[in-house]
Parts: structure tokens; sequence; C-alpha cells
């Protein structure tokens, strides 16, 4: 028997891969906690999970409303970075280092966190020796970090690195490196899913495990008015943006305002309200929260924002979907749907309410909705839980699986030395261009004066020559 420790931060997306697995070891007869926002700490009690919180409900609430600074780094740098500021605090690094050092003093204990998210994770496992595993939850995120540092972005390295700074640790030289001293990392979506967009050669190497179905604790009883509207037509329509404010402000409108278009009977679940701006028709019934997992398979269609968590409810309840996708790993997978012939993917700049109207009626078909039940059967047929169990298994009493600190100091001294040659030839050629600038108009002119006079001079002593002869 091991003991796993898994952690995890922000969305449900982002955190109930991590429930699901740990519920799955602890039958397996492991012993397995489960580290994250308080919030989450109910439904782990129901799955019989241990638990332990890094925050409170409100303060999750909080970091929700924030999600919107995350939206879009590239363009917004500045919102980003002051969300950093008031989230990636030394004394929040401290309180998580602390919980996850206490569970991992048991003999063959295992950390499994999200990728790079799970940064205090990560430096656990250094500082201790323990094997760690990262959970990656969509395809795209093993291409991003090479992208970043082509990019030239930080993306909290510096503030990671004076927490390492605090513990005695050599900063890491950037994403790629700490990443790549992870020797374990699984997938958390199905080949099918890999398959649809081939990955670059240089992509961060994964094990696919499959789709992280929703577990059995996750099943609640439904709304009775909820269940009412449900019978009294044609399977509705649900639009979800997931459950934070990581999306594009005008989603959850264009959304409506397709459906409109269609007259279709339609649930719109969405927990902030001011995102609801206009009366809503008769036939759209809001909703703040619902145990979605049980909505999917009573549905006739998904319109979301492309996170991973929804995809994989739409594929499982084999119910066909339009991604209005934007930022983050969203994009990539509302291709991926397209690709695989189970949805269709519309940009930002294509959210207008006919294009959503159309694109809605293009997934009624028949071949979509046979798509989607092929898939749902592949799924079904799939133990996602038992591979990743046997994945995370495999580094049991391991220590060779830890953050490997000497190789990290080497890529950090390396890519010192690297940058130290750059800034030389940057100086180099900065000092040549100077060089080049400083040479004033007056210079330049004393410089032809002096060619000038030394041709005379040559030309003077080539006539006495000739005349000598």
């Amino acid at each position: 028997m091991a003991n796993f420790v898994l952690s995890t931060h922000m969305t449900n997306g982002d955190v109930l891969p991590f429930l699901r697995l740990a519920s799955a070891l602890r039958r397996r007869g492991h012993r397995a906690t489960l580290v994250t926002h308080g919030a989450f700490a109910p439904l782990a009690e129901k799955a019989g999970i241990a638990f332990r919180g890094i925050d409170g409900p409100d303060d999750y609430t909080e970091i929700m409303k924030d999600l919107y600074m995350m939206e879009d780094p590239l363009n917004k740098p500045e919102l980003y970075e002051a969300y950093q500021r008031k989230y990636y605090s030394a004394e929040k690094f401290r309180q998580e280092y602390d919980i996850l050092t206490e569970l991992c003093q048991e003999d063959n204990s295992v950390l499994i966190c999200k990728e790079r998210d799970g940064f205090v994770a990560m430096i656990v496992s250094e500082m201790m020796r323990v094997p760690i595993v990262t959970g990656v939850l969509a395809p795209s995120y093993v291409t991003q970090l090479h992208i970043w540092e082509e990019l030239g972005l930080d993306f909290a390295i510096a503030l990671i690195n004076s927490f390492r700074s605090d513990l005695g640790l050599t900063p890491v030289a950037n994403w790629t490196s700490w990443m790549g001293a992870v020797q374990k990392n699984i997938g958390f979506w199905h080949e099918s899913f890999d398959a649809a967009v081939e990955a670059p050669e240089w992509a961060l190497k994964v094990e696919t495990v499959g789709f992280p179905l929703a577990d059995a604790a996750e099943y609640e009883p439904l709304p009775g008015d909820l269940m009412d509207f449900i019978r009294a037509g044609e399977p509705p329509l649900l639009i979800t943006g997931g459950t934070g404010k990581m999306i594009k402000p005008n989603f959850y409108e264009a959304a409506i305002e397709g459906v409109k278009l269609l007259g279709r009977r339609t649930i719109l679940v969405t927990r902030h309200e001011e995102f609801v701006r206009s009366e809503l028709p008769e036939h759209i019934r809001w909703y703040r929260i619902l145990p979605l997992a049980g909505v999917y398979p009573l549905v006739g269609g998904v319109i979301h924002h492309g996170g991973i968590g929804t995809i994989t409810g739409a594929m499982t309840a084999a119910v066909p979907q339009l991604a209005l996708a934007a930022d983050t790993d969203r994009p990539d997978n509302g291709m991926r749907i397209k690709h695989m012939g189970i949805g269709d993917y519309l940009p930002p700049l294509q959210w207008e309410p006919e294009l959503i109207a159309n694109a809605i009626r293009g997934i009624q078909t028949g071949a979509v909705k046979e798509r989607c039940r092929q898939l749902a059967k592949v799924l079904a047929e799939h133990d996602t839980m038992s591979a990743a169990s046997a994945a995370v298994e495999s580094v049991v009493g391991k220590p060779e699986y830890a953050i490997d600190s000497e190789r990290l100091r080497a890529d950090y001294e390396t890519a010192q030395r690297q940058s130290y040659r750059k800034s030389n030839a940057n100086n180099a050629g900065q000092r040549l261009s100077a060089s080049n600038q400083a040479m004033s108009a007056g210079k330049r002119s004393l410089l032809v004066q002096l060619l000038a006079q030394r041709q005379n001079r040559n030309a003077a002593a080539a006539a006495r020559e000739g005349g000598a002869l």
C-alpha cells in the first residue's frame, strides 16, 4: 500500500480529475489525500477521500472572480502579473509546502500534481526525494512551455525562484528545464483526442491514460423544475462556460443570442449573474449551479467554452457540442472536437448570432450524432482510472522519480553561460554600432579630406617619378 498525495488548484475542470484519481487509488487499497481549495471538501468527504484545504470557501469565491485577470497574459501582462502578486505570495507557497511536507512523511509516498500549477509539490519532491507524477489536463499544454520561452515569458518563474531561494535551492532556468525534470507525465485524454491534431517532436512527452470520467460522488438528484422542463419537449440545449470567469465577457451573450434565433429550449448554467445581461425568454432556463454530470445525458447539445472537463462530460454522454473557445487550451480543444466530427468550433471573431445558430444546426445532423455515439462507446469501454492508477503506482518506492536538484542546477548554469555569451555578443554589436553612430558628419568630412590629401600626395609622387624618367 502506498501513500498518494494529490495537489491541484483552480476550477472544477482542474480539480475533479484528481479527485477521481484519488477515489480510484483508495479503491485499490492505497491511502490518498487531496490537497486543494477548501470549497471541494464536501465533495471529497462524499467520495470518502482524505482532504486538506489550502484556503476557505470565501477565498475560493474570490479566486474565481479574479480568473479574468489570467484570460490573456500575452496582451494583458499587467493583469496577469497583478493576479500573481495577489495569489502567488511566499505565505501561500509556505502554507501549501508545509501541508505537503507533512503528508509525505509516510513511507512509499508519491506526489501527484497538475503540471505547471503544481510547483510547490515539485519543490517538496525535490527537497524530500519523493517520486512525483504530473497530470496534464489538455493536449495543448505539451507545447506551451516551448512557446512561452520563445516569447520570453516568465509566468511566475521569478516568484517561484524567490521561494526556492528561501529554501536554499538553486533557481530554475525556465519552465522547460523544470518540467523536464519530471520523468512521469500522464495525459488525461483519450488517444483519439490526441490523434486529432499531431503534436510536434519537441512537445512534452506524456503517457495518455484516457478522459477522467465522472465519479459516482459527483452525481446528485436534479431539481424537480429542471426535470419538468427537460421532459416538456425535445431534449434542450445546454450553455455552460465552466465554474470560473476566465472567459470572454461576451461568451454568454453570444451563445444566448444564437439559441434565440433557433427558438430552442435551453438550459443556461452560470453562477456569475453579471454575465446574464438581458431578460431571458421563456424557453431559456437559468440555473446558477447544477451537477452537470447528471445533466449532460439529458440534453441535445452543449454550447461551451472549450474547457476539457466540459468536453469530457459531453463526449461521455454522446452529446454533440459547439465550442465558443478563446484563450489557454480551449481553441486547441475546439479544433480537436471539429476534427473528430463530434461537434464544431467558433473563434471569437465568429461569435455572431447567425453563425452560432448555423453551427448548432450543423452539429444536430445524424452523422455527428452517430460519431458521438461511436466515441462514447469507445470511452465507456476504456478504464481511464485503472490506466492512471497503474501509471502512478509504477513510481512507488523509486526516489529516482523525484525532482533532481543537480539536473536543475546544471540547466541553470548552462542557461547562465548562454545568457552571458549572448549578452557579450550583443554588447560587442552595440559597441560597433555605437562606434559607427559616433562618427559625426564632421569626422566623416575630415576623413574624406585626409583620404583626398593622401591621393594628391600619391599623384604628385607618381608625377615626379615620371619626370625623372
